[in-house]
């Protein structure tokens, strides 16, 4: 791979200014680029910083959580899929899983370097997945890597056919929380994080992007739930897999479950019982 380092992280809401023009993308046989983007001394912003430990409820202490450091970094990550060389549509994109790994949590006034990538395209049952892969450097130190899973629907990968998986059915746990979120959750969580994507603004865009509403932010469920948990010192990883999308308004049921090496977190539709996320977080020194 080659980097190109890059003079400033674009704002999301450019970013998707720009992205209507990757709508028409339908290559016969996809490739990713071979490119890594490198954005050099970055450093947290104490006002936005403020603003998403409030709405997550993430404790105010000395370091950084590691979505918040995703949130700053993700734009570089978008604008990458921005690229001529990019082979899939921006808009539409569904967001399916991430994987976090955290060396060491970076404190609230350290500069650190961003590396973005992707890779891993591969076949899906209703199109074609890639990752997008954000490493976190601090003085040649690998401090975090945070990856995205994200599927590009009707996109076909020739010669290659998708692995089947199986999903156990859902049994819902004795449920510990309860999140009420309303119609405007999409619009105040863009407003903290900058993420603009039409598919959590309104029921009008979203529905124009084939949604049924206006769907929960996937980074906001994940931010939301690590924020009583997450550690504030050590090395820990943690992982997501989102199942179904919470459309609001929505009322989400959650069970946040204690184990000897962390936690486990399942949320659903409290009327339905159906599964919106787990999410499994782990320390490994204490």
């Amino acid at each position: 791979m080659s980097a190109l380092i890059v003079s400033e992280i674009p704002s999301m809401a450019s970013v998707y200014t720009k992205a209507v023009k990757t709508l028409g993308r339908k290559p016969k046989n996809p490739q990713l680029p071979q490119t890594v983007l490198v954005y050099q001394g970055a450093k947290a912003d104490p006002a936005k910083l403020t603003e998403f430990r409030k709405a997550v409820n993430a404790p105010m202490n000395t370091v950084l959580p590691s979505l918040y450091v995703h949130s700053l970094a993700f734009p570089l990550a978008m604008s990458l899929m921005l690229r001529n060389d990019f082979p899939l549509p921006l808009l539409g994109m569904i967001h399916l899983s991430n994987q976090v790994r955290v060396n060491q949590p970076l404190g609230e006034e350290e500069a650190f370097d961003i590396e973005v990538h992707s890779e891993n395209l591969t076949a899906h049952a209703k199109g074609a997945t890639c990752d997008l892969v954000i490493r976190i450097v601090v003085e040649g130190q690998d401090r975090m890597l945070l990856r995205s899973t994200f599927l590009a629907k009707g996109v076909k990968l020739p010669e290659s056919q998708p692995v089947a998986t199986e999903h156990p059915e859902f049994v819902a746990p004795v449920r510990t929380a309860q999140w009420k979120l309303d119609s405007g959750t999409g619009r105040r969580w863009a407003k903290v994080a900058g993420d603009y994507n039409p598919i959590h603004l309104s029921a009008l865009s979203a529905k124009a992007l084939g949604m049924p509403s206006a769907i929960a932010h996937g980074i906001y469920l994940a931010a939301r739930a690590l924020g009583g948990i997450e550690p504030s010192s050590g090395d820990y990883s943690w992982n997501i897999e989102f199942k179904t999308p919470v459309v609001l308004p929505a009322t989400v049921d959650l069970a946040f479950e204690r184990n000897s090496t962390g936690y486990v977190v399942n949320a659903w539709h409290a009327r339905k019982g159906k599964p919106h996320f787990e999410l499994e977080l782990a320390t490994t020194s204490h």
